[in-house]
């Protein structure tokens, strides 16, 4: 994701851009009174809009979205935002990266940073943090993998979902079915994601010591439901449109990972759909929360985000 989460959600998208950021934010719709209507509504294609002109919709998407940034710019912070140009990168292509944007910008940082971190950011920050001899003066992460996360493992079992979802489809929509879960394998596959594995040499090289000495504060997600796609139903007798649940993700890999697999990252109340709540808690933090949150929400909670700026209160 491009730095643009942090300071234009709305703008930012998922698997390479194909889809807005608002998938993994929507909630189910609400029935539409179309007892005016005299046209059917319904066009076979597939959206990711709520639309009821779609036959398929993820659902209602946030009116506004705002992060920990807009908070802290607001309450008058030195605030700056930063994502990885190379986002398939391995991380320590990142830190280099990092360090780079923190010698360009060091009268801004002269007196100490506050790192706060989304997701492998956070693995990024803890590498910097050890090897480049910043003067860190918090770490905060919002659903960072810090003890690694399994989903890596789950890339071979992505062929047999073909089966399991495309009668949901149509024909027409099937294209977009396909080009997506492609997309995902192709993801679990890359090294990005293949080195956030729980035994891989990235995650068992940090120096956990390094954080004992600083400031922590951990968040993780329980809500392991990333997106779930509805289908319009048109009843015209009682003049409304109703959306059907069709199948959401993480629900329907159980019906093709073997039993005994499905890894915590996927399971309700231990994970946010990517990271495990256990993975989330940074050594020796100084204070973490799992909320009922997916890898996406977490970022935009308001209780999370008033959590935040209390704890850098405390810190400057």
């Amino acid at each position: 994701m491009s730095l643009s989460i942090w300071t234009e959600p709305e703008k930012t998208g998922i698997l390479t851009g194909k889809f807005p950021i608002t998938v993994l934010l929507s909630t189910a719709p609400k029935n539409v009174d179309i007892s005016k209507q005299k046209e059917p509504l319904i066009k076979a294609k597939f959206s990711i809009a709520p639309s009821i002109k779609n036959r398929l919709t993820t659902g209602l998407k946030p009116r506004t979205l705002k992060t920990v940034f807009h908070d802290l710019r607001t309450s008058g912070y030195t605030v700056m935002a930063y994502s990885q140009r190379r986002p398939a990168s391995d991380c320590m292509t990142l830190v280099g990266e990092l360090e780079l944007l923190l010698k360009h910008h060091h009268q801004l940082t002269k007196n100490g940073i506050i790192f706060i971190t989304h997701s492998r950011g956070g693995l990024v920050a803890r590498k910097a943090i050890e090897l480049l001899n910043v003067k860190c003066l918090a770490l905060i992460t919002l659903a960072t993998p810090h003890h690694g996360s399994n989903l890596a493992k789950l890339a071979g079992s992505l062929s047999g979902i073909s089966r399991i979802i495309y009668p949901f489809f149509e024909n027409v929509e099937k294209g977009t079915a396909r080009s997506t879960i492609k997309r995902i394998t192709e993801l679990l596959k890359s090294e990005a994601i293949r080195e956030l594995l729980p035994e891989s040499p990235f995650i068992t090289s940090f120096d956990t010591s390094r954080l004992a000495t600083i400031k922590t504060l951990s968040f993780g997600g329980t809500d392991p439901t990333l997106f779930t796609i509805y289908r319009w139903r048109e009843d015209r007798i009682k003049g409304v449109m109703t959306a059907e649940k069709l199948f959401s993700i993480p629900d329907i890999l159980t019906s093709f990972v073997p039993e005994g697999m499905l890894p915590e990252e996927l399971k309700l109340g231990k994970g946010d759909g990517l990271v495990s709540k256990r993975s989330s808690e940074a050594p020796h933090t100084s204070e973490h929360h799992n909320v009922a949150l997916n890898h996406a929400r977490i970022l935009f909670d308001p209780s999370v985000r008033k959590t935040v700026s209390s704890f850098i209160r405390t810190v400057c």
